[in-house]
């Protein structure tokens, strides 16, 4: 048997729904001895990645068999009209009928995309609830030309099939022939409908095991509805959570969200059960009917293909204006070979990359007063960066340049102030701010080359690691709206969309919802809850609570443990509840740009302000070769562009023509004097009350205590101050120690038993930096060294992760 009707906790990211994590169902269904499962959520397609990704693991491990079949649906709701069900809505009349699809292959999950993209397009609220209905106009204009690719059945006693059977009872108790002819007429129309849409073949009549008079009811008049139109049945369980004993935990987390919510009965059945128990339920119906019903879940199994959604990057591209590389460096082309490599590359991503490098060069290079020593340092940068690009390249089969080429086009529209984003954009971030191309081609404001700090390149991008790079933009936070409208005008509505995040219960929050389901009262709840320990900003799981964890050396909280063993079923609950997904968001600064529409490869819903978001996660979307976009939003740049509004209305500064050359003229970095000694006596002091990144009292301490000189002891006060070590003395402190004492850290050296040549090697890397690794980059800089680990980048970066444990 396989399960053709299964719920996860993604079901729940409108209403609370069902207690399966996607782990959880897979395995639970393949200890049962399923075949298979299908994933069909409530519209909702969130799962599917992860579970895609599951099912390979636990093949791989050996957890279920070769031969487990994942199958990808959902559950829709069906109507005849967006006029019918939200115009003309009568609260506890109006209907949204259920109806279950499942793709048989890629094209049929792009069907499914594009399907649950226009009922999120639709979605409205009645009330509280939030409503995501599928017109069936739409769907017949998706399916019906191109039928073959999804497998529809006939769903719960919520579906219109069910609906129209109950009705007809009713009217037959009541002698109304009117409404058992009307009742008559649209389930006959209903059927041909979705035989006319889907194909007989792929169109099921669903069995459920359910023992309610309603089920039982329906059952039996399904059984003859499919043999009058010569249809298949199938059974299916409705799964919500896995297996009877999980039934009251169901309820429980039901009931804490609606309060007098009647979940009991309607949840009876929907658990996954055994072939066993399917019989023992159905017992009314002729063994053969149940039997033939299983074995057509199986042949669905068999109707489906085995393919995966998942692929390789999708980098975005721009259209390309008409251009001429000028060849400014070709007189340097023989001696670095990737500038040369590029500027002639058959790819016109590439060719243009270096007219957009030659134009950056000649706007922010002062190249006629180069030396020779210098023209060649930087081209050989330009090289060593290119040269990652270009073997990455190779190595995804596709042009990186059109990612930093499509960066760079953000980053125009953010600045238009006509119509565009209107917003100032940061200086540089991350490791963006050592690639030196990226300042070339204006994404970022700093020249890596020029402040005295250390700033590799490898760190933003290296062939070691063939994957694509990550450039965070800082923007102002009250434009990001704009923005994001401006990204829309750009690219196209449908090539533009925020990533969603999802919530899930944490620890305290399971036990408040555990407790609110059970009945236990508030303050008990929030005593509760306060048990558990915090630590290293994040509360202590459940789990470590009650079972402790050797692992990071917690025993078990006794005094949890021996509180919640007063009340039945609340360790259970608790534990079952924590880490279900329960809502939905929007990512803080990722955005996903599409060369095609997006439900080509991923699909779209709304969070609950209504702001169009992607029905995958980040990591999802990625897998699905989405390529994510970081457009943060910082305080500081607002208040700027405050200072940059004030200072032009009083005539302080002048208009340049543009937002951009306003700021460029007075506030770009290259204008700045941070060799002003008066900038750091300000800092040091605390007359700074608001500088980015110590704004807070931590920052304002730090500032204080390190009193930097120059620009790179504030770098490097920014750093240590978000570190912490065990003992008394911080790195932080480190710092401060051998800044106003340097003969301390030779001392040290000594004392750990380096010679003066060693003390001259460590001198190179440090002594500007008072002795201190600050930084990621100076830890891996030390053991790259060959004098002293001589490790690779690779080997870099895996000492860097270590540490960071």
């Amino acid at each position: 048997m396989i399960g053709c009707h299964c719920h996860t906790d993604r079901s729940n990211i409108r209403l609370l729904d069902s207690t399966n994590s996607v782990k959880d169902l897979i395995l639970t269904a393949a200890k049962l001895n399923y075949k298979g499962v299908a994933i069909t959520d409530h519209e909702c397609l969130s799962a599917h990645v992860q579970a895609i990704k599951l099912v390979r693991e636990f093949k791989q491990k050996g957890e279920i068999p070769e031969d487990f079949k994942l199958i990808l649906g959902n559950e829709i709701y069906l109507v005849d009209s967006l006029e019918e069900v939200k115009d003309n809505y009568k609260s506890g009349e109006t209907k949204f009928p259920h109806f279950l699809l499942l793709a048989k292959d890629k094209e049929g999950h792009e069907q499914l995309r594009i399907l649950s993209s226009k009922a999120w397009e639709n979605s409205f609220f009645t009330g509280t609830m939030e409503r995501v209905p599928t017109v069936k106009k739409d769907l017949e204009e998706i399916v019906k030309d191109n039928k073959g690719h999804l497998i529809a059945s006939t769903a719960c006693l919520g579906s219109e099939v069910n609906i129209h059977l109950l009705a007809i009872r009713e009217a037959e108790r009541n002698n109304d022939e009117a409404k058992i002819r009307y009742h008559k007429a649209k389930l006959h129309e209903f059927i041909l409908w979705c035989i006319d849409v889907f194909g007989k073949e792929n169109f099921f009549i669903e069995l459920q095991p359910a023992l309610s008079d309603e089920q039982i009811y329906c059952n039996q008049k399904l059984v003859k509805i499919a043999d009058y139109y010569g249809l298949k049945r199938i059974v299916t369980t409705d799964a919500h959570y896995l297996r009877p004993e999980d039934r009251e935990i169901h309820k429980a987390y039901l009931s804490s969200k609606e309060g007098d919510r009647e979940v009991d009965d309607f949840y009876e059945a929907c658990f996954l059960q055994t072939i066993d128990e399917i019989y023992e339920r159905m017992n009314y119906l002729p063994k053969e009917i149940i039997e033939e019903a299983i074995k057509n879940t199986e042949l669905i199994g068999k109707m489906v293909e085995d393919y995966t959604i998942e692929h390789e990057p999708i980098i975005p591209k721009i259209d390309l204006p008409e251009f001429e590389v000028r060849h400014i460096f070709k007189p340097a082309y023989d001696k670095y070979k990737y500038i040369k490599k590029m500027a002639y590359s058959d790819n016109e991503q590439d060719r243009y990359m270096i007219k957009l490098i030659e134009d950056g060069f000649q706007e922010n290079i002062p190249y006629n007063t180069l030396t020779k020593e210098k023209f060649h340092q930087i081209l050989n940068r330009i090289n060593l960066e290119l040269g990652e690009l270009w073997e990455i390249s190779q190595k995804l089969n596709q042009a990186m340049s059109s990612y930093y080429i499509t960066v760079r086009e953000i980053v125009n529209i953010i600045w238009d102030d006509d119509c565009g984003g209107n917003s100032l954009v940061g200086s540089g971030r991350g490791s963006a701010a050592g690639f030196l191309v990226n300042y070339l081609l204006g994404i970022t404001q700093i020249n890596p080359l020029e402040y005295g700090i250390e700033m590799p390149h490898w760190r933003h991008l290296h062939q070691s690691r063939p994957e694509l790079p990550d450039v965070d933009l800082d923007t102002e936070g009250s434009k990001r709206q704009q923005i994001l409208q401006a990204l829309r005008r750009h690219f196209g509505e449908d090539k533009v969309l925020q990533v969603c995040t999802f919530g899930t219960e944490g620890s305290k929050s399971a036990l408040l919802t555990a407790c609110r389901g059970l009945g236990i009262d508030v303050d008990t709840a929030q005593y509760l809850t306060s048990l558990i320990p915090f630590e290293r900003g994040q509360n202590w799981s459940l789990s470590d609570c009650f079972f402790g964890n050797e692992e990071k050396g917690r025993k078990p909280i006794k005094e949890l443990i021996n509180e919640v063993e007063k009340y039945p079923r609340l360790k259970e609950t608790a534990l079952k509840i924590e880490g279900l997904v329960n809502k939905r968001s929007i990512h803080a600064g990722g955005v996903i740009i599409f060369n095609e529409p997006y439900y080509k490869s991923n699909a779209m819903m709304k969070a609950p302000n209504g702001t169009p978001i992607t029905q995958f996660n980040l990591g999802d979307s990625e897998a699905l070769g989405n390529v994510k976009f970081d457009l943060l939003t910082v305080e500081c740049l607002d208040k700027i562009r405050a200072t940059l509004d004030m200072l032009l209305e009083h005539g302080e500064i002048e208009w340049q023509g543009s937002l951009r050359a306003t700021f460029n003229k007075y506030l770009h970095p290259q204008n700045i004097d941070f060799n002003e000694p008066k900038l750091y006596e300000m800092l040091g002091s605390g007359e700074v009350m608001d500088l980015f990144q110590f704004s807070t009292e931590v920052g304002h301490l730090a500032a204080t205590k390190v009193k930097p000189k120059n620009l790179l002891e504030t770098a490097a006060a920014n750093s240590l101050m978000r570190l912490m070590s065990e003992g008394e003395e911080q790195p932080i402190d480190t710092f401060i120690k051998y800044k106003n004492d340097i003969s301390l850290w030779y001392e040290e050296m000594r004392n750990y038993g380096l010679n003066d040549e060693e003390i001259k090697v460590m001198e190179e890397h440090l002594l500007k930096l008072n002795g201190v690794a600050d930084t990621q980059e100076s830890v891996m800089l030390l053991s790259m060294d060959k004098r002293i680990a001589g490790f690779d980048v690779k080997w870099a970066n895996k000492l860097r992760k270590a540490i960071a444990i």
